[in-house]
């Protein structure tokens, strides 16, 4: 009988080894897993935009006077000042996905004619929290889009001649600056800058008017566009 009872006690005792061994094998364990991710994000900063022959300045010679400028050297860029205040240049930033950064720029020559000229400058700013590359710079008349990419550098020097009003003619020329393709690091800056030319075929008596915004990439996927 006491034989029994022992041979009864192992077996529970193994039993209960065998239920505690289990419970601890499918024991399970959690961790919580957070990942922050970074945002590409480009800004074109407020107050430090200068053109020339502004709109509403007084007329008189000087970057600081609203006398006209006049295309010497085209087809290349390159101006006089004359001693006439007939059109001006007008520029505005826009927000246009409601970030609170400036991304687009409007660009409008109001009464202005054949070899009219003006130069346009501005920073851009990465507050994104990745390196990013200028990759592309857009231009839209509301109904068409005017892509010039980065890598074409040296065409965007040599000059574009693009059409704003939709006829099917040039309106105007456009030369580029540098750093197309520059990298960007968070809070690094570059200075963008564009010379106008009003050309031959621009219809009278047009107010002409483009926005203006740049593409940028994170910086391993930049590539050679198609």
């Amino acid at each position: 009988m006491k034989k029994s009872i022992t041979i009864l006690i192992i077996i529970a005792a193994l039993v209960l080894l065998s239920a505690s061994a289990i419970a601890m094998w499918s024991q399970t364990l959690k961790v919580n897993v957070y990942a922050s991710t970074s945002e590409v994000d480009i800004e074109i900063v407020d107050g430090t935009v200068i053109y020339s022959d502004a709109c509403g300045l007084a007329p008189g010679p000087g970057y600081s006077g609203g006398n006209d400028w006049n295309a010497t050297l085209y087809p290349n860029a390159g101006a006089i000042q004359l001693d006439k205040d007939v059109g001006c240049t007008n520029v505005s930033l826009i927000d246009s996905d409601g970030d609170g950064d400036f991304d687009t720029m409007n660009i409008t020559l109001v009464n202005v004619y054949p070899w009219y000229y003006t130069h346009i400058a501005f920073k851009i700013h990465n507050n994104g929290g990745v390196p990013v590359k200028i990759w592309r710079v857009i231009l839209s008349n509301g109904t068409h889009n005017f892509t010039y990419y980065a890598l074409n550098e040296h065409e965007l020097q040599q000059g574009e001649e693009i059409d704003v009003t939709g006829d099917g003619k040039p309106d105007l020329t456009i030369w580029w600056g540098d750093n197309f393709g520059v990298q960007l690091h968070p809070c690094q800056s570059a200075d963008i800058s564009l010379d106008i030319t009003v050309l031959q075929e621009a219809p009278q008596g047009s107010t002409l008017t483009f926005t203006l915004y740049l593409e940028v990439v994170q910086w391993n996927e930049y590539v050679v566009p198609p």
